[in-house]
């Protein structure tokens, strides 16, 4: 986290300064309480860095800025829950997962139980009854692929709080496909 909060601030990107505190350990024991299940080592490490992110208010709308290229969101732990327990807001997770980031129809979660933080791509449908299962990567590769892609070729366009990613320089990043 703390490579991606260095890399952000060479680059101009404010999320840097809107990340949220990280929630503390009896938050995160409660949450496993609630749910009945562990959440995994490095999703608890990533809540205790970041709870999320304050939005950005525009002349136009409301907006979170993103963590990575692709729009993806960082969720904080509350909404992470409600959205695991099927209470919103936004699209549901599946059974026995539990986000970390959305965009629009798409989560990146973790399987609940698990020791190992295995992020999965899920897209929902649009009717939000079904789901697909797409990739799957430990947290600390997703993270660490968007810290170096910040130096390599993506550009941070505060207007919009999201990102640009050359093509080109995409295909010599060794894990490019987290990047969309």
């Amino acid at each position: 986290m703390d490579v991606l909060r260095s890399r952000w601030s060479r680059v101009g990107a404010d999320i840097a300064t809107r990340l949220r505190p990280g929630v503390d350990e009896a938050a995160l024991d409660a949450v496993e309480r609630q749910l009945g299940l562990l959440v995994p080592r490095a999703a608890r490490a990533w809540w205790r860095s970041v709870d999320g992110v304050e939005p950005v208010r525009t002349r136009y709308r409301s907006s979170a800025p993103t963590v990575g290229p692709g729009g993806w969101v960082p969720l904080g732990l509350q909404d992470a829950v409600r959205r695991a327990t099927g209470q919103g807001p936004g699209p549901g997770a599946p059974p026995g997962l539990l986000p970390l980031f959305a965009r629009d129809e798409e989560l990146l979660t973790v399987r609940l139980g698990s020791s190992s933080a295995q992020v999965e791509l899920v897209v929902l449908d649009d009717a939000g009854e079904g789901w697909q299962h797409g990739w799957r990567v430990p947290l600390e590769l997703l993270l660490s692929t968007w810290a170096d892609a910040l130096l390599a070729a993506v550009v941070w366009l505060p207007d919009a709080h999201d990102w640009v990613v050359d093509p080109f320089a995409r295909q010599a990043l060794p894990n490019a496909h987290l990047l969309d």
